[in-house]
């Protein structure tokens, strides 16, 4: 440890399998103090400490334990974690995707923070299958709770599936003892698995190349003891040149892992509340660049661009599962300051906001309306429908109202809300000037693509009774045509001392921009202008007026005809 004479350092270090291992180094004591009380808040060692060390000008170097925290000796059984759904499963090939992993996931969560293990590991190592069976009423319970949910969905009686998900795990176990015993897998020593995978094509049935992989895969990841070893190997793996198939078997125990509450939060590092915490979780979902507090830097900047391209499909929808259930969550926002709660729904609604759409769709929108109804005092239905006042009062875009509610419009709340949903989006649009739903000061280019941009929103928004819709599109429509005739848009571009080349140019890459949505009145008087321009005599010959290279001329006219098609001419 290197020190700078007369400076201390405060060393974090997690009381562990009766060791103290030293987890962080920091600067600040009030850094240190933090990140030790986050470290034991997760329940994962058994105390921590902060030991700070001082270096003086003679070079001793002295220790003192500024601060420790201890736990007692844990007594309690582990218990499953409640859970509300679990998805149908009847197949036993079923069990092993991604939406059963998430459920054992969830049901499990504290046995897998305990073990550091991730579903796929648990479902494809037989020591850690058969293991987790053998805890107290661990399994009992969890097969009793996926049994009562899976029964009241199907209307099956629940003692019937309880023996059916029973005799699904044992012809599980007995693969995976199969498999441990029987079948001579190669071991994943280096960092090539497609090589791997390669070999095991060779070697195993059909159909199960991907288990006898995640099989060598599990067996090697068992050997890490801390998710940010288990992701740092994973990593190792994920060569962006690998192929798909491979890359999918190494997605779907990456999403397993950020599946996982203390594993996410290791890969994040610390936020100083739920809020930066679910911004943080939107980026790498993004694959933005990985939090500067993160110990996973180097991992999260090779895992971004593939999350960017949608590669890692299983892992994004993991982490969208994950940032919805927390947002829909009544965990507060800002624990820190509770009058600052609604701003900070505010933070993080802006974060989930683009213009076509909420990142995370029509859920996104349910879960901001959930997240709401902690804000206010009603609950239940009556709650709900506030919700959806309070949220766009809170958020006072009208874009952002406008796609938010027509997501919430596609959402399972919907049927509760409907009247909510439709009158705010009346009160929204149905206006009279342009400047309701755009800013005086904008340029006319900014207000006219708000205006495309609303009418996108509400022409995707199928979910609204269609009198509604057709309604409310005319309005955005007549105010698109009406700013357009007084701002002399047209007449703008459309100069008669330009040369006709630069006439047509003009008018046919306005009928082509985002600022004039196909099908409206705005729209079809922008085409009539073009079509009176073309339907001049001798128009082929006044548009290549002045041009003398007969090819040039050719590429030209296929140019004009290539933009008449993006202008919505045929």
């Amino acid at each position: 440890m290197n020190m700078v004479a007369g400076r201390a350092t405060f060393e974090i270090q997690a009381l562990r399998d009766e060791r103290w291992l030293t987890e962080e180094v920091r600067n600040a004591e009030d850094s240190a103090r933090t990140i030790a009380k986050t470290i034991f808040s997760k329940g994962q060692c058994q105390g921590v400490r902060i030991i700070k060390n001082w270096e003086r000008a003679d070079g001793i170097v002295t220790e003192n334990v500024i601060f420790t925290e201890m736990r007692e000796a844990e007594t309690a059984r582990l218990t499953i974690v409640p859970i509300d759904d679990a998805p149908p499963c009847r197949k036993v090939d079923e069990y092993y995707r991604l939406e059963s992993r998430a459920t054992i996931n969830r049901l499990f969560r504290k046995y897998i923070e305990k073990v550091y293990l991730t579903p796929t590991e648990l479902i494809h190592n037989y020591k850690a299958l058969s293991k987790v069976q053998e805890v107290d009423t661990l399994f009992p319970a969890a097969v009793d709770r996926v049994a009562t949910l899976q029964a009241k969905a199907s209307g099956q009686d629940p003692r019937v599936r309880r023996d059916e998900i029973y005799q699904a795990v044992e012809r599980m176990t007995r693969k995976a003892r199969r498999i441990e015993q029987k079948v001579d897998l190669p071991a994943l020593k280096d960092d090539d698995f497609d090589q791997i995978v390669r070999r095991i094509e060779r070697i195993a049935p059909p159909g199960e190349v991907d288990y006898y992989s995640l099989v060598v895969l599990s067996r090697e990841l068992v050997n890490h003891r801390s998710w940010l070893g288990k992701l740092e190997r994973l990593v190792e793996l994920a060569n962006p040149e690998v192929r798909e198939q491979v890359l999918s078997l190494l997605d779907g125990v990456i999403a397993d892992l950020v599946g996982v509450p203390s594993a996410l939060q290791d890969l994040l590092g610390y936020q100083t509340s739920l809020a930066h915490a679910l911004c943080a979780i939107a980026d790498l979902y993004e694959g933005r660049a990985p939090p500067t507090t993160s110990d996973a830097r180097e991992q999260l900047a090779v895992l971004g661009p593939l999350l960017a391209e949608g590669r890692l499909a299983d892992t994004r929808k993991s982490l969208m599962d994950r940032l919805l259930h927390q947002l829909a969550g009544g965990q507060a926002l800002d624990r820190r300051d509770p009058a600052h709660e609604r701003e900070a729904f505010r933070e993080v609604a802006q974060r989930l906001f683009r213009p076509d759409g909420l990142l995370g769709g029509p859920d996104a929108a349910a879960a901001l309306t959930r997240r709401f109804v902690y804000l206010q005092e009603a609950g239940g239905v009556t709650g709900l429908r506030q919700s959806v006042w309070g949220v766009c009062e809170t958020m006072v875009d009208p874009l952002f109202r406008v796609v938010y509610l027509v997501d919430l419009a596609a959402s399972p709340l919907a049927g509760d809300l409907a009247e909510e949903i439709v009158a705010i989006l009346r009160r929204v649009l149905m206006v009279d000037d342009i400047h309701e739903l755009a800013p005086r000061q904008w340029p006319p280019k900014d207000k006219m693509l708000r205006l495309a941009r609303l009418y996108a929103a509400v022409e995707r928004a199928v979910a609204l009774p269609e009198g509604e819709r057709r309604s409310l599109l005319g309005t955005l429509d007549k105010l698109l045509t009406g700013f357009i005739a007084d701002e002399r848009i047209i007449e703008k571009l459309d100069d008669p001392d330009a040369h006709l080349r630069d006439r047509t140019a003009h008018l046919l890459q306005f009928c082509a921009s985002r600022l004039l949505p196909p099908g409206t009145e705005a729209h079809r008087l922008a085409c009539e202008r073009v079509v009176g321009l073309l339907r001049q005599p001798n128009f082929e010959e006044r548009y290549l007026d002045g041009v003398a290279d007969p090819k040039l001329g050719e590429e030209m006219l296929r140019a004009l005809h290539t933009l008449l098609v993006r202008g919505g001419f045929r």
